[in-house]
């Protein structure tokens, strides 16, 4: 018996190795040594024995004879065919190299279209930039969960998004650096922004569909605008393709948000998770002082009442993702042509708890005041169209790009107020409590054409040049704030009657005419040695018009007992104007800025890397022009100025796959006019102020980096980072000491501030798995004053040490990929988290406002088929993760507000939910 079990274990062992063994190996470009992803590799006597390079580039062939020779056939896209003849009994690890199928005609030479498109472009971009540069392909952005810029920006290294109030990402934060030290280029030429208050653009308005990647600056040159700190974000577009290209895709998918029903929460009763939506067709468009003119007298009459008229539906239409971009070369490939477009039709909601807190006089912390709880009801229309055509004769290229974007917003919200002073007694039920409707639709677009020429004069010398038009706007026409009064005795509403009205008219336009020319030439020296020398300028024109009108009501009968939690409420009461000429606002207001750069700069380069030494001149002139008179403020304001920026950077080629990178740059961060502007306004949760003596930031950067580049799609990055800011321009509370505790919110210039840190990203691959990950350090602090309370009525001032606004110490981004080409499967596991940070600051001590530490999960996978067509699935925040604003204080009074800890005072927390997407796209 043992003699036959030896028997068959031996030739169970044996019989495998005589008929099958694997082999190994990689497929590179044979010119330049990069792997070759995604190439077919078929055993030519047995066509179905075949499988595909992985993400390294390597393959593995199972099956096979163990004696022997056979040839294996090898393929890919671009390449000429090899066979390559193997005997199996010496066969070791296979190294194929494979040469490019290049064509020539007869009247004109093709030398090809680099794709700008793929990982390996995006690494090549990484490591041969003479900046310090992180780099996103379209190969990379469709692949992952996100639909818009902001939210694909949230995976590089050091950067953490802000969301808008409806929880959606809209803003960078970038190495610590506020959202205002950044601006956003759409290839490579700068745009103007749509928002009403700050210059930087928001990136939801962005569809992802529509980039071929997307570049981020950390460190600038002297041929780029110097307003940036934190960095600059380039779009670059679609492009046409060197041959016929067709894709489309259209996805369907919901937020799970409205799928909770209602739920009973203490004190507010019962809370309905329904999707709201107003009657907004039936609304205002224009504000009767524009309408009418400055003497009419407006009424009630006057004004429609759709945005008073608010219906509910438990679940809201499915959201909706469409895309389609058609490209192709002409004239043998000398006209390219790409049109491209997407629509975004989306329904999101947010839950929010808002507690205000305030400083009684002689308290050493804050007390919670009220407390709210709101709901948005959000439905989102995004709209991005562009066009690009190039000419190309070889020594001269044209390039004319159009691009829309427009992002419509239907806002409902609907808030239950509680104020916690004047008979609160929570045990025994009785408060009074506020409810507010609020309705809006809001819409930014942004419009631009540019047209761009490049010309090389001689084989040394090029001109190139650009023009840019573009036009920013935002429409929000017939806000409207309605209010009810509830007087609440024993837990339940003993009486609901109309408080006030408030009817919102704003809207305002940014147009910028700029101009860049810039001239290269190129002198060569021996051993390899060679100067770049380049000089320019640019010069914007730009004008910035804002208008807001404001009337407030009050119901003719105070009186009137209204049914509580019905949305009929709102709607039927009659109203009388207060303001029948709108209420005098000093946001009505006419601005240009004026801004002339002239630089110069040059490059030496050789074998062991590069060097390059530049100064940037740019003079600025901002003016405003008030279109009402007020008493205290003035009619115009202009502030003109000059900035010198040096630059420098060395990168020095280690070895072939290696740089060690030094940067310095300086650069400065503009005031923008709604802060320059000397006006006063009533915000929703704070008095605001604008601040005509703000003062612009200059700011010194330092970078040192070392990169590693293992292969053309990986990568390992160290760097460090330091900041040094003048006047760094910050929001602030601030008090009037004329009234007691009247506060607002005003940007000011707080002294001098540090912003250091490290960041650490790294692309691994192996075989059809793969790592992407980063993490950054960062840390910055600023001394300001802030107040203490002694006693009552005695105040000390005593400086604090804090970090700036927005300012994350920790943020790290991990993604598991899978890719198997064999077979059409992709799929990413992406986590995010970004550490406590400060949002807001107090004029008071230990009383600034903090953002929780928030960590993310998105999952997305794809599974290609062979005849171009696609399916893919994208879902985010599958935590359903909560953010969460506190206080570091506790304060006796505020533990008795329900759902407080006893470590903290919770001032905010929002949801949004989870939201998931599933889809197909075809490709020709």
């Amino acid at each position: 018996m043992k003699k036959l079990i030896l028997t068959v274990a031996l030739s169970a062992s044996f019989l495998p190795a005589c008929l099958a063994g694997p082999i190994d190996g990689v497929v590179k470009d044979k010119k330049t040594g990069e792997t070759l992803i995604g190439s077919v590799v078929q055993v030519k006597s047995n066509q179905d024995n075949m499988t595909t390079t992985g993400l390294d580039g390597s393959f593995t062939l199972k099956n096979l004879p163990d004696q022997g020779t056979i040839t294996l056939v090898v393929n890919y896209i671009g390449y000429k065919p090899k066979e390559v003849t193997i005997d199996m009994a010496n066969a070791s690890h296979l190294k194929i190299e494979l040469e490019p199928d290049t064509h020539e005609l007869n009247e004109v030479v093709v030398k090809g279209f680099k794709s700008n498109r793929t990982d390996v472009s995006a690494v090549s971009m990484v490591k041969n930039s003479p900046q310090v540069l992180n780099v996103m392909s379209a190969q990379t952005i469709q692949l992952s969960p996100d639909v818009n810029v902001a939210s694909v920006l949230q995976r590089v290294s050091g950067v953490t998004m802000q969301q808008d109030a409806g929880g959606e990402a809209s803003y960078a934060i970038m190495r610590g650096m506020d959202k205002r030290y950044n601006y956003t280029l759409v290839n490579g030429v700068k745009i103007p922004s749509p928002d009403d208050k700050n210059r930087y653009v928001p990136l939801n308005l962005f569809p992802s569909d529509l980039m071929d990647r997307l570049v981020v600056a950390k460190s600038l040159t002297a041929d780029m605008e110097g307003d940036a700190a934190g960095g600059v974000i380039d779009m670059n577009m679609k492009d046409a393709p060197g041959e016929f290209r067709l894709q489309a895709n259209a996805a369907v998918g919901a937020n799970d948000f409205f799928w909770q029903g209602d739920k009973n929460v203490t004190p507010f009763g019962n809370i309905s998770y329904d999707y709201l939506s107003a009657k907004r067709s039936n609304t205002t468009s224009k504000a009767p002082y524009e309408r009418y003119g400055s003497t009419y007298d407006a009424t009630a009459k006057d004004f429609k009442n759709g945005g008073s008229q608010v219906t509910s539906h438990s679940m809201p239409m499915p959201n909706i993702n469409a895309g389609i971009s058609v490209g192709d070369r002409f004239w043998q490939k000398r006209l390219g042509l790409l049109i491209a477009g997407n629509l975004q039709n989306t329904y999101r909601g947010t839950e929010r708890d808002l507690n205000k807190e305030v400083m009684a006089n002689g308290d050493e912390t804050e007390y919670i005041s009220s407390i709210k709880k709101r709901l948005y009801s959000i439905h989102d229309l995004n709209l991005g169209l562009h066009g690009k055509v190039d000419l190309n004769l070889g020594n001269h290229k044209i390039e004319w790009y159009n691009m829309l974007v427009q992002r419509r917003e239907d806002n409902t919200r609907y808030s239950k107020s509680i104020i916690t002073d004047y008979g609160f007694d929570l045990d025994a039920g009785n408060w009074t409590r506020s409810d507010e409707l609020r309705t809006m639709t809001q819409t930014q677009t942004i419009f631009a054409t540019t047209l761009k020429s490049t010309h090389h004069l001689t084989k040394r010398f090029t001109v190139d040049w650009a023009g840019l038009f573009a036009d920013a706007r935002e429409k929000d026409p017939d806000r409207v704030y309605t209010t009810l009064s509830n007087s609440v005795t024993d837990g339940k509403v003993s009486k609901t009657y109309p408080a006030s009205q408030e009817r919102r008219f704003q809207h305002n336009d940014d147009k910028d005419w700029t101009g860049y020319l810039n001239l290269t030439w190129e002198t060569p020296f021996k051993h390899d040695v060679k100067a770049v020398w380049k000089a320019g300028g640019m010069y914007r024109n730009k004008k910035r018009n804002n208008r807001f009108y404001s009337y407030i009501f009050s119901p003719i009968n105070n009186d009137e007992s209204l049914d509580d939690n019905s949305m009929s409420d709102f709607d039927g009461i009659d109203w009388t104007c207060k303001t029948p000429r709108s209420q005098a606002s000093q946001l009505n207001y006419n601005s240009k800025e004026r801004i002339g750069a002239a630089y110069a700069m040059v490059t030496l380069s050789s074998k062991l890397g590069e060097l390059i030494a530049g100064f940037r001149a740019e003079h600025t002139n901002q003016i405003y022009t008030m279109l009402q008179r007020f008493e205290t403020t003035g009619s115009l304001g202009e502030q003109s100025y000059w900035d010198y920026l040096p630059s420098a950077a060395l990168r020095w080629k280690i070895n072939k796959e290696m740089n060690l990178r030094f940067n310095y740059y300086k650069s400065i961060n503009r005031p923008g006019f709604y802060e320059l502007v000397p006006y006063q306004l009533d915000g929703e949760d704070y008095t605001e102020k604008g601040n005509p003596l703000l003062k612009r930031a200059r700011i010194d950067n330092l970078d040192l980096r070392w990169e590693w580049f293992p292969s053309q799609n990986e990568q390992i990055l160290f760097g460090v980072f330091y900041k040094y800011l003048k006047d760094p321009i910050e929001t602030s509370f601030e008090v009037d000491q004329r009234q007691t505790n009247a506060s607002y919110y005003m940007p000011q210039n707080l002294g001098n501030a540090k912003n250091y840190g490290l960041e650490f990203d790294v692309v691994k691959y192996i075989r059809h798995f793969g790592l992407k990950g980063n993490y950054t350090y960062t840390h910055s602090a600023i001394t300001t004053p802030k107040r203490h309370f002694l006693g009552k009525n005695q105040l000390e001032t005593v400086d604090q040490t804090r970090p700036l606004v927005n300012q994350a110490p920790h943020t790290a981004n991990v993604s598991l990929l899978y890719k198997d080409t064999n077979h059409g499967w992709n799929g990413q596991l992406a986590a995010s988290y970004t550490g406590t940070r400060l949002v807001l600051v107090s004029p008071y001590l230990d009383s600034d406002e903090w953002e929780r530490h928030f960590f993310t999960l998105d999952l997305s996978g794809e599974k290609r088929f062979k005849n171009g067509l696609a399916i893919f699935l994208k879902a985010n925040n599958l935590l359903n993760a909560k953010r969460e604003r506190y206080l570091k204080t506790t304060n006796e009074f505020n533990t008795t507000i329900p759902g407080q800890p006893s470590d903290r005072t919770i001032v905010g927390s929002y949801r949004y939910g989870r939201t998931f997407l599933v889809g197909v796209r075809y490709t020709m």
